[in-house]
């Protein structure tokens, strides 16, 4: 009960904040009326941020994964690759690589899709940070356990499908819910290039109506929609996973 009234509370103190703030930006007014006009342009903006974060989302676990088996590989040119694509991943603003793939790369390869274009380009960001989580967790596998794998004749397939990916999955999902969020917060930057996603929407609004405080509280709780419930259901699946864990060693 207690840890109930604290959420509230604190609940309760963040919105008396947020709503001081934008109610003195906007000098005591607050007229949403325009936005209410242009509703179904901002929905399927809305709706097309969803759907292009999924697909980032999926994509950028596949991305991760190739990067870290090319950083695994006997071949030095798949290392080098791997190597040097987080490497322009880390020191470049997204920013710059959205701006670079839209304006050169999809125009090189006759992609004229800004949908993918946009996906594409997340999935390349974020797996590169993916990529480095799951070489920690797999990496965090007890060499003995490879040793028994090898002992009993797993090949390399067999001792990551059966032992070191279940494992795996734990581990990893408490830092995977913050780079899923970010694919999703991300997205955003898609708006440079002119894609139809929720804060491109809310931008031509805004230069149409001029209220742009609305605007951007309007932007602030559509990216908490999407975000907040993508936390808890990671979390929720941690507990399971962890307890299905913890009840397997117990047996």
């Amino acid at each position: 009960m207690r840890k109930i009234i604290s959420f509230f509370s604190a609940l309760g103190l963040y919105a008396i904040f947020f709503w001081f703030v934008s109610t003195s930006a906007l000098e005591k007014t607050i007229d949403f009326t325009i936005y209410k006009q242009y509703y179904r342009v901002i929905l399927n903006g809305w709706i097309t941020t969803l759907t292009i974060s999924a697909v980032s989302l999926v994509l950028a676990l596949f991305v991760g994964l190739v990067l870290y088996f090319m950083r695994e590989s006997k071949l030095k040119i798949f290392v080098y690759l791997s190597e040097i694509h987080k490497t322009i991943i880390f020191g470049t603003p997204l920013v710059v690589i959205a701006i670079i793939a839209y304006y050169y790369i999809g125009n090189a390869f006759n992609i004229d899709s800004k949908f993918w274009i946009g996906a594409l380009t997340l999935a390349l960001y974020i797996g590169a940070y993916i990529a480095d989580i799951y070489k920690g967790a797999i990496e965090s596998i007890h060499i003995n356990q490879w040793q028994t794998a090898k002992m009993f004749g797993f090949t390399r397939y067999q001792t990551y499908r059966y032992i070191v990916f279940p494992q795996v999955i734990t581990s990893i999902l408490p830092p995977l819910a913050g780079q899923f969020a970010m694919t999703i917060k991300s997205s955003a930057l898609l708006a440079y290039m002119s894609t139809d996603e929720f804060l491109n929407a809310i931008q031509t609004v805004q230069s149409i109506s001029f209220r742009y405080p609305e605007g951007f509280l309007i932007v602030t709780v559509g990216y908490l929609v999407l975000t907040i419930p993508l936390i808890l259901l990671v979390r929720m699946l941690e507990k399971k996973l962890n307890y299905k864990v913890n009840h397997e060693i117990e047996n």
